[in-house]
């Protein structure tokens, strides 16, 4: 219990004044020292603090005489003063955050001129890689996406998810997008949700996405000299199994090649209605 009490805020002379008041009813400061063990001198900054903190009441008598509130409606105040207290500082580091990627941001580099790679395995890890590619693209990105990513992703009835978010981030801040989509989907998976709509609404701004056939492994092309590619699972079609991701200017150049030359035989996507589903 006494450690409960700390977690929600009280100090340990704080929790030990409002313990002994619970056990004696009201009583008044020499009582409440002698009973608990806090010396007397921290007693009414103590007392003050658990005023503040609505969990006690004072009587103004000579001596002033105090009592517990309530532990149910003690137990209220704590928590709203610890989410207060949580929210604000909540807002604080998002506060901090942004001046510190600012600072980061504006740090120089030096060109990335050697081959540096990186991969991951599992569904999490894999969307953990492409969101990263989607939270720092610079000025465009070229996607290929198969059945994993668009059934499960793109076309997702969940809750907005944070690959959308993330995309949704690079679109409204200008980065410019190709996507191409394979053909081979099932017709079932084609009608979309509001969320996903968000996404399509930049169509012919700077999102554009044609339908193709894929006979290459799934790969993405970010700022002409990163690349991801993508490996499905050979068990379940509608999981990215694996990613490799690789700084290579020399590698994303020929990447980017091949995209153009499939973007330029692809068909444009086509939507029924106001963005219900693909044609």
């Amino acid at each position: 219990m006494f450690e409960n009490l700390r977690s929600f805020g009280l100090t340990k002379y704080e929790a030990d004044v409002y313990l002994t008041l619970l056990r004696l009813g009201s009583a008044d400061a020499n009582l409440i020292s002698s009973t608990s063990g806090v010396p007397l001198g921290r007693m009414y900054s103590i007392l003050n603090e658990l005023l503040e903190k609505r969990v006690i009441h004072s009587q103004e008598t000579r001596p002033r005489k105090f009592i517990a509130v309530d532990p149910s409606t003690s137990i209220k105040y704590l928590i709203e003063a610890q989410r207060f207290k949580l929210k604000h500082q909540s807002l604080a580091l998002d506060d901090m955050a942004s001046e510190i990627e600012k600072e980061l941001l504006g740090i120089k580099r030096s060109p990335q001129n050697k081959q540096f790679w990186t991969a991951a395995m599992g569904t999490g890890a894999v969307l953990d890689i492409i969101i990263e590619q989607l939270n720092m693209v610079n000025k465009e990105m070229r996607i290929t996406v198969g059945y994993p990513e668009f059934s499960n992703y793109v076309l997702s009835k969940k809750p907005e998810s944070e690959l959308t978010k993330a995309m949704l981030r690079a679109l409204e801040r200008g980065v410019k997008f190709r996507m191409l989509i394979d053909r081979d989907l099932n017709n079932a998976e084609r009608s979309i949700d509001e969320n996903i709509k968000s996404i399509f609404r930049y169509l012919g701004k700077n999102l554009e996405c044609r339908i193709t056939s894929f006979s290459s492994t799934l790969f993405d092309i970010i700022d002409d000299d990163m690349v991801n590619i993508k490996i499905n699972s050979p068990i379940r079609k509608e999981e990215l199994f694996a990613i490799v991701h690789v700084r290579d200017k020399k590698l994303a150049k020929e990447m980017k090649s091949y995209f153009d030359m499939v973007w330029k035989d692809a068909e444009p996507l086509k939507m029924c209605g106001k963005f219900d589903s693909l044609c």
